[in-house]
């Protein structure tokens, strides 16, 4: 299959879709060149649909078969996408969720790995003394932490606004406005 991708933009940043082998999401500021392949705008668009309406806190079930890897990152990766919206778990906890209290250092290393970051919302993650790392970073002043915490900061917002942790809503098929009511939502 040809490699394809483009680039949306959200409140929070460009955010990268690659489709090849498999389709991951990443934050274009964390890849500063663009990829290899051919920029596509008609990829996924029921994927860029569903990014922008979950960075306005209306979150269903992703619309793409998700990556598959070992059983224990494939089980840290489904234990992921059952932290509410606003919340946070550490590295043991999202271990014990996973089937193996005992791998945390194994269940950062699958959030470093996750190749469909906002799908997988491994931001959601932190250290048990701190925020821990992103996209395989973990020095305190890098982007990828700022994005982070950007991240969970907009979810905080939004579950206070909503009263209800943005839990998973029915998927969105129309967007509306999402830039708008996100940049108001971060603006608060």
């Amino acid at each position: 299959m040809d490699r394809c991708w483009i680039n949306i933009d959200t409140p929070l940043g460009e955010v990268l879709i690659t489709e090849g082998e498999e389709v991951t999401v990443q934050f274009s500021e964390l890849h500063p060149q663009d990829p290899a392949g051919r920029r596509d705008p008609s990829l996924r668009p029921e994927l860029v649909a569903w990014i922008q309406a979950s960075l306005a806190g209306k979150v269903g079930k992703p619309p793409l078969p998700l990556a598959t890897s070992s059983p224990f990152r494939q089980a840290c990766w489904a234990a992921c996408r059952t932290i509410p919206c606003g919340q946070t778990r550490t590295y043991a906890q999202l271990a014990a969720m996973a089937g193996n209290p005992r791998a945390a250092r194994a269940a950062g290393s699958s959030m470093r790995l996750n190749p469909v970051a906002l799908v997988t919302p491994c931001h959601r993650v932190v250290a048990a003394g701190g925020p821990g790392g992103y996209a395989g970073r973990n020095d305190h002043n890098s982007l990828h932490l700022r994005i982070k915490q950007r991240l969970l900061e907009l979810e905080r917002r939004i579950a206070s606004i909503s009263g209800d942790a943005c839990s998973l809503k029915p998927p969105v098929t129309m967007i509306g406005p999402v830039h708008d009511l996100t940049q108001q939502i971060l603006d608060r």
